[in-house]
């Protein structure tokens, strides 16, 4: 893909949030509170002024680019329980994610969103965070 660095998938963000992502993250000093939000079912990236909490408003770019988490690498590719692996058109550069793309990486959509279903007894073990 070639991503424009606009930022938009960036504002309003829903990203969900994979145990490893939140063991990168807080390797970098941040703690959990500091960038993630329990929903009651799925832990995700905070929001700061409706846009996720690493990302620069200024120049319109991730404060962890290189550490940022896997579903964040994985846009505009998104996946529907009814439709599987697509495309957000919501993304300026969605039409320049080759199919083979979407078929090589779509197969992983599915226990992507397995995993970050875990991230919540994940975070219970590992910080003793009691989820609601």
């Amino acid at each position: 893909m070639n991503c424009t660095r606009c930022g938009k998938c960036c504002l309003n963000t829903q990203m969900e949030l994979l145990p490893e992502d939140i063991e990168r993250i807080t390797r970098l000093g941040y703690r959990l509170t500091d960038f993630a939000v329990f929903d009651g079912e799925i832990w995700r990236l905070k929001n700061v002024n409706g846009h996720c909490v690493f990302l620069n408003p200024q120049t319109m770019e991730c404060t962890i680019y290189e550490n940022r988490p896997i579903g964040c690498r994985l846009y505009p590719l998104v996946y529907d329980d009814v439709e599987g692996p697509y495309i957000d058109k919501e993304c300026p550069a969605w039409n320049t994610v080759k199919q083979g793309e979407v078929d090589r990486l779509g197969k992983y959509l599915p226990l992507f969103i397995a995993r970050s279903r875990q991230t919540r007894d994940w975070v219970r073990l590992r910080y003793g965070v009691r989820s609601s």
